[in-house]
């Protein structure tokens, strides 16, 4: 062996460069490179731990990965938004419907006069129900009003421009917040710049309106056979 191999070598493994690509770039049997570097103290006792390179080949590869997952994920997304096309004024109604089964204000035997009432901390979702109670249930402008509730440790200015623009109403209509209790101890994730609280759509003179909201529900379950 060149003494110019050992040389280059502990180099190499200096550098973080594994045992097996110093063997393959200089042929070595794995003895003679484990006798060149125990004797520079560079051998350890116990298993060998990722190196440097090691762990910045796996970043790699992790990146890699993942930008291909995102980019799966997105080709799916574009291709199956494109197989819903235009809704007609059925489909908007049934959709309005499910939508507030599951996320409005029912009305119950002990609050017959309850009235429609919608929260959400989904801007797409809100912007829908929306949608639905002026193109379907012909419900005007004027009654409608927006609440905002929100943790205690938010900015209420930021939060109010963030769902003005998403809803596309003055700003002035999104002064009413209510405050929650903040709890340092928490489990809740929706913290930081990305949270804003969610927003409460209430409908004025609308106990009608949701006693005929319930009806339709009970129209699509009837229809399930339920």
């Amino acid at each position: 062996m060149k003494r110019s191999d050992r040389t280059e070598a502990v180099q190499l493994r200096r550098d973080g460069v594994t045992y097996q690509a110093i063997m393959n770039r200089l042929g070595l049997p794995k003895s003679t490179l484990w006798q060149w570097l125990k004797a520079e103290g560079l051998v350890e006792t116990h298993p060998q731990k990722l190196t440097e390179l090691k762990r910045a080949a796996q970043r790699r590869g992790a990146a890699t990965v993942k930008a291909r997952r995102i980019a799966r994920t997105q080709a799916i997304i574009e291709q199956a938004s494109q197989e819903i096309g235009s809704l007609s004024r059925r489909e908007l109604w049934l959709l309005g419907v499910a939508l507030y089964w599951g996320e409005g204000a029912k009305q119950k035997p002990g609050n017959i006069s309850a009235g429609v009432v919608f929260s959400n901390s989904d801007p797409a979702a809100i912007r829908l129900f929306v949608a639905w109670l002026k193109e379907v249930c012909e419900v005007s402008e004027e009654r409608l009003s927006f609440e905002i509730y929100l943790h205690e440790t938010a900015e209420a200015a930021r939060v109010r421009m963030y769902w003005a623009m998403q809803l596309g109403v003055p700003i002035e209509e999104l002064t009413r917040i209510r405050w929650k209790r903040h709890h340092p101890v928490t489990r809740r994730t929706n913290v930081g710049d990305s949270y804003y609280g969610l927003v409460r759509v209430k409908v004025a003179h609308s106990s009608a309106l949701n006693r005929r909201i319930t009806g339709w529900i009970v129209g699509v379950n009837n229809s399930l056979g339920s």
